[in-house]
C-alpha cells in the first residue's frame, strides 16, 4: 500500500525533515509520494517539494484540492473551485503527477440533509471541473467519494465511472475536535470505505483514502486492499508528545504531559520488542521524549512500515497484539482484520 506523505507545512520545517532522516542513514524513502495542498502552502515549500522531491529525488506529487479547509471555514466550496480551477488550468502548475478534484467534505455534526446538499456539490462540481481541465490534467485527475451512506457513495461513483475517473479517494471518514478537524474511523465510515470497495471490485479502479492514518486504520486499510493513503497524523501526534509504535494506538512519551501520563523508558522499549520495531529515530528515549523532529521521523517510520503490512510478525501475531492494545480499533475494524 503507498504511503503518500502530507506536507503541507513550513519550509524550514521541510527542510529539517528531509536533512534529520538523510542524515541518519535510513534508506527507505518516505518522501517517495506526497502530498500538497498548493492553495494553502507557502511558495517557499512549493518550491523545496518541486526542486528538492520532484526533480532531485523523483517523488511522485499529489496535489490536494484544500477541501479540508473548506469544511473548516476557511475558504467557501464556491471560492475553493474557482481558485483551484485557475490554479491546475495554469500550465507552470503542471508538475504534479495526480490532481486532486475539489469537493464538500461533510462532518459529523451535520445534519442529514446537509450531508446530502455536500455529496451533491462534490458530485456536480467534480463533473463541471473535469470537463474544463486541459487533458493532462484531466489523465492525472483524483476525484473524491463523499456520503454518509451507501445510496450516496455510489452516486459518486456512478459519476466518476461516466466521466472516465481512474483514482478515487474517499474523503467520508468521522470527524472529531472542537472544529471537526480531525479525521477518524468510526463504523459507519468503514462500513461504507467497505462497501466502496466491494463496489469497485474488478475495475480498473485505484482507490485512496484521504486523512485517516493512525497504525490500527492504516492495517485495515492494507488488509482491505486499499491502493494508497495520505498521511499527517504521523507530525500531528508528534506535537503533542505522541509517538506510534506498528499496528497499535499511539502513547505519550513526553514528561511535559499533564493529561495522561506518559509512557517510561522501559515502557516504551518493552512495546518496542512487542512490535519488532526498530528505526535510528528512537535508539535515544530521551531524544524521542524531548525533541519533536526525532518523534515525527520516529512516526513517519511506523508508519511506513504498517503500511507495508509488517515485515517481522505473522498476520495471528499483529491481530492479537492489535486486540490487547488498541480494543477499540480491533472493535471496529474486526471484520477487517479478519477477512
Amino acid at each position: 500500500m503507498r504511503l503518500v506523505t502530507s506536507l503541507t507545512i513550513d519550509a524550514s520545517l521541510l527542510r529539517k525533515l528531509l536533512q534529520l532522516w538523510d542524515a541518519s542513514g535510513d534508506r527507505r524513502n518516505p518522501f517517495a509520494s506526497v502530498l500538497i495542498t498548493p492553495l494553502f502552502a507557502t511558495s517557499s515549500t512549493l518550491r523545496l517539494v518541486r526542486e528538492e522531491l520532484k526533480e532531485k529525488r523523483g517523488s511522485m506529487i499529489y496535489f490536494d484540492s484544500g477541501g479540508y479547509y473548506a469544511q473548516q471555514g476557511k475558504i467557501s466550496f464556491t471560492e475553493l473551485y474557482c481558485k483551484l480551477r485557475d490554479y491546475y488550468f495554469d500550465p507552470a502548475n503542471r508538475w504534479a503527477d495526480w490532481y486532486v478534484l475539489p469537493d464538500n467534505a461533510p462532518t459529523s455534526r451535520d445534519s442529514r440533509e446537509e450531508v446530502g446538499r455536500k455529496v451533491l456539490d462534490t458530485i456536480t462540481a467534480a463533473k463541471l471541473f473535469y470537463a474544463e481541465m486541459p487533458s493532462e490534467v484531466q489523465e492525472k485527475a483524483l476525484a473524491v467519494v463523499q456520503g454518509h451512506t451507501f445510496a450516496q457513495v455510489n452516486r459518486c461513483l456512478e459519476t466518476y465511472r461516466e466521466v472516465g475517473v481512474t483514482y478515487i479517494g474517499f474523503g467520508s471518514f468521522g470527524t472529531s475536535g472542537t472544529t471537526n478537524s480531525i479525521n477518524v474511523a468510526d463504523r459507519r465510515s468503514v462500513e461504507t470505505l467497505s462497501h466502496v470497495v466491494r463496489q469497485l471490485h474488478g475495475e480498473n479502479i485505484r482507490l485512496h483514502t484521504f486523512g485517516v492514518s493512525t497504525p490500527p486504520a492504516i492495517y485495515a486499510f492494507y488488509r482491505l486492499g486499499i491502493h494508497s493513503f495520505d498521511s499527517m497524523a504521523w507530525l500531528r501526534s508528534a506535537g503533542y508528545g505522541k509517538v506510534f509504535l506498528p499496528f497499535i494506538r499511539a502513547y505519550n512519551v513526553s514528561h511535559r504531559s499533564i493529561k495522561n501520563g506518559a509512557l517510561t523508558q522501559e515502557e516504551f522499549v518493552e512495546l518496542r520488542w512487542q512490535t519488532q520495531h526498530e528505526c535510528p529515530f528512537c535508539e535515544s528515549f530521551e531524544k524521542l521524549r524531548e525533541d519533536r523532529l526525532y518523534r515525527s521521523l520516529h512516526n513517519l517510520a511506523v508508519v511506513m512500515e504498517t503500511a507495508e503490512g509488517g515485515t517481522r510478525m505473522k498476520p495471528d501475531e499483529i491481530l492479537k497484539l492489535i486486540a490487547a492494545k488498541s480494543e477499540r480499533y480491533y472493535k471496529i475494524f474486526e471484520d477487517l482484520y479478519c477477512a
